[in-house]
């Protein structure tokens, strides 16, 4: 009896959770203690409360989605800054930031904007991702918050569907290699966000396609494809999504917020009339990338489609729960020698104030 009340008192928190997080019709509490499969039913929080499934698989998803990407993600955290050196162009019009002028500098990301372009600004905020000299797996290039989906991903994504759900041929038509190379470098590995509205849309498709066939594990590791094979394998579709859901929250997070990213991003790539890109050529195209290329046969590569397009049909809803923003610790209070201290940890730091310190007693 105690451990029931016990319980109860962690389940109070219940009716407080987003509705996007709440897969089951709100029912008693004592029907929710049955001794049933246990379920986590927020895979991007922090805490460890779960909910027991009950008999029947009753989603509630918010009536509204996200119909764009820059609904899902963050705000900028401006602070105003006046630059005497060289810090580049705008992110915004391309233009540069004048010597001692005011412009805006993001706290949170490595953005930089005249103040008079941060009404128009286009370019969400992605913060970055801890200091990692391996670079390889999904994980080195997410940020340290939810949603975790890499920058170059959402940066490419919001500019083609910006300008390009009206051209034809997206993620089929491909462009130099010198071109993809260059911009996947400038997103990667610059110290500052560059201005994609001159970038061409067939290079942007190709710079995400390439990001994900070059990491070290494919956006579906090899030991989950059993999880997401059995989805297919249901005849009923509730069925199919209970399976789906249970596959996606078994994911790593930097996995699962940058497959339901990219999903809903395809989804409406599928929608758009004049790209001509159907749900059967997205996964004629995406598959062996999502699922790499290791044992490919044909026998795979049908497979891999059939499921690449079982969850392209899923609702935008059911990939719009897995992107919940969550908030960041709050850095107004902090210097910026001191908020990336705090942020951004490196084991050189310690070595270089020692070292300056003796060359001060040196000197």
């Amino acid at each position: 009896m105690q451990a029931k009340d016990r319980l109860r008192r962690e389940y109070n928190s219940f009716n407080d959770l987003s509705r996007q997080f709440r897969m089951y019709d709100e029912q008693s509490v004592d029907s929710l203690l049955d001794d049933r499969l246990r379920i986590h039913m927020n895979p991007n929080g922090s805490d460890d409360i779960s909910l027991q499934r009950d008999e029947f698989y009753t989603p509630t998803y918010p009536t509204v989605y996200p119909p764009s990407p820059l609904l899902l993600l963050r705000q900028h955290n401006f602070k105003l800054k006046v630059y005497y050196s060289n810090v580049g162009n705008c992110v915004q019009c391309n233009k540069r930031i004048r010597f001692a002028v005011a412009s805006l500098r993001c706290r949170d990301c490595p953005l930089r904007c005249h103040t008079d372009c941060c009404s128009h600004l286009t370019v969400n905020c992605i913060p970055q991702p801890l200091a990692n000299t391996k670079r390889g797996h999904l994980s080195d290039y997410v940020p340290h918050a939810a949603p975790m989906v890499p920058a170059l991903i959402v940066h490419c994504v919001t500019e083609i569907e910006s300008r390009g759900l009206e051209q034809e041929g997206l993620y089929r038509v491909s462009s130099t290699r010198e071109k993809v190379k260059r911009l996947r470098h400038k997103l990667l590995r610059g110290k500052a966000t560059p201005h994609l509205g001159d970038k061409d849309t067939h290079t942007l498709c190709c710079c995400v396609k390439e990001f994900l066939r070059s990491l070290e594990r494919p956006l579906i590791p090899m030991y989950h494809r059993p999880d997401f094979v059995l989805v297919t394998q249901q005849t009923d579709p509730l069925a199919a999504e209970e399976h789906l859901y249970l596959a996606m929250v078994d994911l790593p997070q930097a996995h699962r917020d940058t497959l339901a990213f990219l999903m809903l991003h395809w989804q409406r790539i599928a929608e758009s009339p004049a790209v001509k890109m159907s749900i059967n050529n997205i996964a004629v195209v995406f598959a062996p990338t999502l699922f790499d290329d290791v044992d490919l046969n044909l026998s795979n590569i049908v497979l891999w489609q059939q499921v690449l397009r079982v969850l392209l049909l899923q609702s935008p809803a059911f990939w719009a729960q897995f992107l919940e923003v969550e908030p960041l610790l709050s850095a107004c209070s902090l210097d910026d020698d001191e908020w990336k201290r705090e942020h951004y940890h490196s084991p050189n730091i310690h070595w270089q104030t020692v070292k300056t310190y003796f060359r001060s007693m040196v000197g």
